[in-house]
């Protein structure tokens, strides 16, 4: 399956909106009930939301979701990286969230299957299109 960079780019977008969007309202939610905001509550809410972006990005994919899935992840990671250049995140911490995202990936991914189950037939790959035949026989044969 060749990469759908514009699909991958799309569901990165999704991912890392919801978890900016999630990590603000968090943030104004817990100051507006006079509630101290803990990097607990922001990572509980990026938990949960990035879960969700996960399985949205699966149910777009039907076919070799987690292939898509893991590219996604690569890409929401990379992006992330922004994190670090602003100085909100401490290098060792943005790289031990490859960890975290995974886990949201597998998570989402595995959702997605919830609400969009996979085709019956992936169309399979040109090498495995060819039936196999017994041995002695051959394709002009009749």
């Amino acid at each position: 399956m060749p990469i759908n960079w514009i699909a991958i780019a799309r569901d990165v977008s999704i991912v890392f909106g919801l978890v900016l969007v999630s990590s603000f309202a968090a943030a104004m939610i817990m100051e507006a009930m006079g509630a101290e905001v803990t990097p607990l509550v922001i990572g509980l809410s990026n938990i949960f939301w990035g879960t969700v972006g996960f399985a949205i990005s699966g149910c777009l994919v039907k076919m070799q979701r987690f292939k898509h899935l893991i590219l996604v992840a690569a890409g929401l990671w990379l992006v992330s990286f922004v994190n670090v250049v602003a100085g909100m995140t401490p290098l060792e911490i943005w790289a031990a969230g490859l960890l975290l995202i995974l886990l949201m990936m597998g998570l989402g991914g595995s959702l997605s299957y919830l609400f969009v189950p996979a085709p019956k037939h992936e169309p399979a790959p040109a090498a495995l299109e060819q039936v196999a035949r017994p041995a002695g026989e051959s394709e002009g044969k009749s």
